[in-house]
């Protein structure tokens, strides 16, 4: 744990100077100064969170053709996995892009964690004891549990946007109860940090609701012009046949 909190520190020592600047040059409010650094993280982070959103929407997209393929192949799982393999091989899918971004940004959030939990002697020199921001104080756990309540909400609706599998269902109601319960005793700031995230993160998520409904309208639209077009095609020949018909009946007569 200490050689991690060591790999953490320049990662650390940046956010810490952001907390300084932001307290220094906007504002003297230090949850506002958190919820600042949040959006700062997450626009840096940017890049990675758009591949994630991109594989998300893709992978959303396939879920339908996926399940046909776990129907079918439900009592063999050696065809399900080939058959998955070569399905995601085709339609050009890493089933595990989605998790790589996630996993790139994961030290940023654990040293986000660290500045939090425990403010540096940087930090305390120029904050002081300003830490409180509504009805609480920033480095004392909520006494009222509000902003649990509010993390445990927002994570379990950001989960239930993010969940496609009716499998996973219990996942989307465990995982908010879990994180709720382990962090009741963390320092609000932390809990400001973390229900920030969750809003950042079920904006991001309508997004991509609204993208993969566009391009569901896109695709159905298409395949309906293909199917009248086809139609079309089938009623020439018809026609042709019927015309042909006809010219041989005025022979004979």
């Amino acid at each position: 744990m200490e050689q991690l909190m060591q790999l953490l520190k320049p990662i650390q020592n940046v956010l810490e100077y952001v907390v300084v600047f932001l307290y220094e040059n906007v504002t003297t409010n230090y949850g506002l100064v958190i919820i600042l650094l949040t959006i700062i993280v997450r626009i840096i982070l940017t890049p990675l969170t758009i591949s994630q959103t991109r594989s998300m929407a893709k992978m959303q997209k396939l879920q339908p053709q996926l399940k046909e393929i776990q129907k079918k192949c439900k009592d063999d799982k050696q065809k399900l996995q080939q058959e998955t393999m070569e399905f995601y091989k085709k339609n050009n899918v890493n089933p595990l892009a989605g998790c790589l971004p996630l996993i790139l940004q994961m030290p940023v959030f654990f040293a986000l964690f660290q500045v939090l939990r425990e403010p540096s002697q940087r930090v305390l020199e120029v904050v002081g004891d300003n830490f409180n921001f509504l009805w609480m104080n920033l480095n004392e756990r909520d006494p009222y549990y509000i902003l649990v309540i509010v993390m445990v909400a927002t994570m379990f609706l950001s989960t239930k946007m993010t969940t496609t599998d009716p499998k996973q269902s219990k996942i989307m109601y465990v995982m908010p109860l879990v994180f709720g319960f382990i962090s009741w005793q963390f320092p609000s700031g932390i809990l400001v940090y973390w229900v920030t995230t969750n809003i950042w993160s079920i904006g991001q998520q309508w997004i991509v609701n609204k993208i993969i409904s566009k391009q569901k309208v896109e695709e159905e639209l298409k395949q309906k012009k293909e199917r009248l077009a086809k139609k079309d095609e089938i009623s020439e020949e018809e026609l042709k046949k019927i015309l042909k018909k006809k010219k041989k009946r005025k022979k004979r007569k």
